[in-house]
């Protein structure tokens, strides 16, 4: 599967999903809210149908983490325990990053620096 819709500037919302033999990747880009969170949560749901053994949501592309997106990373982590590792990629510049430490999500979702790390950790 491959969704996507190309952002023709930083804020316009797109999601690609790339499966791998040892993981399947989601990459966000420009602006999670309230009205594109329910696409990313719709692709993280097929995702997970089948659950992978890791999923990796790449957020370096995001410019707003809104609420509703951090919804959407926490219902995913809820329906991935315990069969599929969900890791999550932003660095600590990252607007994501950002929305994910104020929150203190941090505590629960796995996040790591680089998608080459977060492919790595086991």
């Amino acid at each position: 599967m491959h969704a996507s819709t190309e952002p023709s500037d930083p804020q316009q919302f797109a999601v690609d999903v790339h499966y791998r033999p040892d993981a399947v990747v989601v990459s966000v880009a420009g602006e999670v809210d309230a009205i594109t969170a329910p696409e990313l949560r719709r692709v993280l749901d097929e995702v997970l149908r089948e659950p992978p053994a890791v999923v990796v949501v790449d957020l370096r592309g995001v410019a707003l983490l809104a609420s509703a997106g951090l919804a959407a990373l926490i219902a995913a982590h809820d329906q991935a325990v315990p069969e599929t590792r969900l890791r999550i990629v932003a660095t600590d510049t990252t607007p994501a990053m950002r929305s994910v430490q104020l929150t203190g999500l941090g505590d629960l979702l796995v996040v790591h620096p680089t998608l080459d790390q977060a492919l790595a950790a086991r």
